[in-house]
């Protein structure tokens, strides 16, 4: 998975002009085919690698999850919830290297079609 970060001016209309742009293109905002109809229009973004997660919800998960990372010396730099259910919740994160962050995770890892609640 990739996380697009998108560089536009903090103004209103902004969002509005990126999504128009998009939609002219027939991206649909979860697709990742955007890169390319973002560079013609001159929107820069920047590209990340990015990994889904599944914690449980309650308190302390998140801490122990990210102590996980932190002790096998992984950087998180973006934590983006996408999903949250009375027993679950789903974040996506980047972070400076994937694959100790997927070893130290284990299982909290999740791919494409496992994200069921």
């Amino acid at each position: 998975m990739s996380v697009f970060t998108v560089d536009v001016k903090n103004q209103p209309g902004e969002l509005a002009r990126l999504c128009e742009v998009m939609a002219v293109g027939g991206v649909n905002l979860i697709l990742s085919g955007m890169a390319q109809v973002l560079q013609g229009a001159g929107i820069g973004y920047t590209m990340r690698q990015a990994l889904t997660i599944r914690l449980e919800n309650q308190p302390g998960t998140g801490a122990a999850t990210f102590r996980k990372l932190a002790d096998a010396g992984v950087n998180t730099d973006l934590l983006l919830p996408v999903r949250v259910s009375d027993d679950l919740f789903f974040a996506v994160i980047c972070v400076d290297d994937a694959i100790k962050a997927r070893r130290a995770l284990g299982v909290q890892v999740i791919g494409v079609g496992d994200f069921a609640l």
